[in-house]
Formats: structure tokens, sequence, C-alpha cells
């Protein structure tokens, strides 16, 4: 229990806004409620000490209003709703009797209608009720003040109090309110700017979660127009399946925990090899992983990029396997030519590309060679001599016929 103010000091300065469902209230209202109260503490003995005990027992009697919002605003901020409209209601009600009988009994001279200005912004920053049932209670409000001010000029205080009396009486309550607005200001202003930086990042997050499923222009496009079709049609990209070798058979030897370790880490790495080769993942499916270079943004060297790509495929691979002592090989196909890609679906859309390449690039893959890389002979002519290359021979592909396929070599 004694620990209670550090403790509400955090609270004030990061809100949770569970019980009413607004943060700037949760500010506004506990920092009423503890400044109430302080100010109850400062005037009583004031009160006391002038002889004035029509507010001596009003300050007595409405102290609990300040030590029950407290409670609920500070201490028990998960309260239901009910318990949060009670202190609203308690505290605005307390404000403005308190104005009202003070500047009736010592005139408008000692500044006690300052408090009734405290009013409106409890009605307005309150989430109780319409905005437009708040701003017709404000206006209330200010009309009462008004006739407040009037009628201290139609009759005299109950209690005349001197001139250098009058004017520490004003000064004081200015002071008091003007402490009560900055305090405001500065804590709404400190959780303000929390909440602000707690929304960047989530944006920030949300900005990194959709560039790991869609490449950056097409991320930017579907933000741009959410409601329009994305379908683009690239006539030069290049397309590279890999499929894990004997995938099935590892899955039946291996724990599921081990397994899922093993796929996440050739994954990972082929993953970092073609973000440092600039190329776009399709996806997985499976054991299956699917690259595309040449779009959204067209490349020239795109079969070559992938090239590249696909020998370091293989190498980390191999790397893995002398580590784990596993069976460890890797299948990869590549062809080039026109595809369209394009985002498909509204829930949990993809990124995701159709035509002939696709499909010749997965035969390529399918009918390939464990540990090597087979391309066909339209990715073979843009890779031009730079790369050795071994022929080997036609491959009778489903829906194709014979095809020239060739294995990629290593450079040296």
């Amino acid at each position: 229990m004694k620990h209670w103010l550090p403790t509400a000091w955090k609270r004030l300065q990061r809100p949770s806004a569970a019980a009413v469902g607004n943060a700037r209230w949760r500010v506004f209202a506990a920092s009423c409620a503890l400044l109430g109260l302080l100010a109850h503490l400062v005037l009583l003995p004031w009160f006391l000490w002038r002889g004035v005990p029509e507010l001596v027992t009003y300050s007595l009697l409405t102290l609990p209003v300040y030590l029950f919002a407290a409670w609920v605003f500070v201490l028990r901020p998960g309260l239901p709703r009910g318990w949060h409209l009670a202190g609203t209601v308690g505290v605005g009600l307390e404000l403005a009797g308190q104005g009202a009988l003070a500047t009736w009994l010592l005139g408008w001279g000692a500044g006690f209608h300052y408090y009734l200005l405290l009013v409106p912004l409890v009605v307005l920053f309150s989430p109780f009720g319409r905005p437009r049932q708040r701003a017709l209670l404000s206006a209330a409000v200010g009309l009462g003040y008004l006739a407040l001010w009037d009628a201290s000029g139609r009759f005299a205080p109950v209690y005349a109090l001197p001139p250098d009396e009058l004017r520490g009486y004003l000064a004081a309550n200015f002071a008091l309110v003007f402490v009560v607005v900055m305090a405001i200001g500065f804590l709404f202003e400190r959780a303000a700017t929390r909440m602000e930086g707690e929304l960047e990042w989530e944006r920030q997050r949300s900005e990194r979660l959709l560039l790991n499923t869609l490449p950056a222009a097409i991320a930017q496009r579907l933000k741009d127009r959410p409601d329009e079709a994305i379908a683009e049609r690239h006539a030069e990209v290049s397309v590279l399946f890999c499929d894990i070798v004997g995938f099935t058979r590892l899955a039946e030897r291996l724990p599921p925990e081990a397994l899922v370790d093993l796929l996440n880490r050739v994954f990972t790495a082929f993953d970092d090899l073609a973000d440092a080769h600039g190329v776009e993942k399709i996806k997985t499916i499976g054991d299956a992983y699917m690259v595309a270079a040449g779009l959204p943004v067209p490349r020239p060297d795109h079969a070559a990029v992938l090239a590249d790509l696909a020998l370091g495929m293989v190498a980390a691979v191999a790397a893995l396997r002398a580590e784990t002592g596993l069976g460890l090989d890797v299948r990869i196909g590549i062809h080039s030519g026109p595809v369209v890609a394009g985002v498909i679906g509204r829930r949990k859309f993809a990124y995701d590309l159709w035509g002939d390449v696709v499909n010749t690039a997965a035969r390529m893959e399918s009918h390939g060679v464990p540990g090597a890389v087979q391309v066909t002979e339209a990715t073979a002519r843009l890779l031009g001599a730079r790369y050795p290359l071994a022929p080997r021979g036609e491959l009778d592909v489903k829906g194709k016929g014979g095809m020239p396929v060739f294995l990629l070599q290593p450079p040296g």
C-alpha cells in the first residue's frame, strides 16, 4: 500500500483505457481527481482560518467525492464503466457546486468562479453520452457561468472581504486552476507522445509484416488503392523452383520439432540469399521454394541473378548437410519468359505468378538432378557464355514434348 503513489504516477504516464475505451479521458480524469483532492486539502484549512463555516462543511462533505474519484481513476482503472460514470458526475457536480457556493458567499472578486471553467472540460473530455449531448451540457454550464456573473453584480456577498484579501483569494484561485490546467496539459502531452510512439511502432511492425508478404511496390499499390485488382504482365522474367530431395523420408525419420527446425534453417538461408541478390521470394509450398527475378520491377539480368542464387542455394544446403550429417539435397529448376503476376484474395492475400513459364520451371525442378540446377534453353540463351552449362539432351515434359535442357555448372 505504501507504494501506491509511484504506481499511480506510472499509470498517469502510461494510461490504460480498458475500462472506458478512451485513454485521453483516463489522463484527464485521473489528473482532476488527484489535483482536486490536493486543492481540497489546501482550501479546507484556509476556510477554517477565515471563518466560513458553509465552505468548511461543503469541503468536508465533498472530500469523499475526490477520494472516490482517485480510487476509481487512478488506483482501479479497470473497474466497470458505471464506476467511471459515477466518478465523472461526482467531480463535475463538485466543481460546479464549489464555484457557485464560494462565489455567492465571498463574491466574484474572490475568484472561485474559475472552478466553473473546469466543468466544461470534464464534460467534453468524458466518453459518456454523444458528442452533441456533451456540447449542449457544456453550453449550459457556460450559461450558468454568465448567470452567476450577473447575479454577483446584483447582490452583495455574504462575507464582505477586504480588498487586499480578495486579491489574495483571486490570485490563489487563479493560480490553482492554472496549475490544474497546466498539469493536465503536461500529463496529456506525455500520454499522447507515448501513444503516438506506440502507434508508430505498430505501424512500422505492420509495414514489415506487409513487406514480408508482398513486394514493396505491390504493397504500396495495395495501400493506395485497396479495392483495385492488381494484375500485371511481365514480358521478361525468370522463375526458380527448389525442392528438398527425399523430404518425405526425412519427415518419417525425424521428430516433428526437429523436422520443422531443419526446414526453417534451410528456408531462412534461402531467404537471406534472396535478399542479398535482390529477387522476390514468391512462396513456399511444403518443402518447395519459389523465387522470381525481373518483377515487379524489371531487370535485364533476371536469368543471371537467379543462376547465382541457385548456386548459392546448392552450396548452403551442402554446408548444412555437412553440419547435420543428414542426407540433405535439393533439385532446382529455372525457366525464363513472360508471366502474369498479381495479388489474389481478400483475406491472407498473396502475390503469385501464373503462366507457362511457372509450370515449365516447376517441371525443370521435378525432372531435375539432385544437387544440380537444371535450366531451359530459353534461360541458357540469356545466361550466355558467362555460365558453364552442360547439355543434358532433350527432356520429355508433359504438355510440352521434348525440351533441350542444361545443367548449370559452378563457375571455374
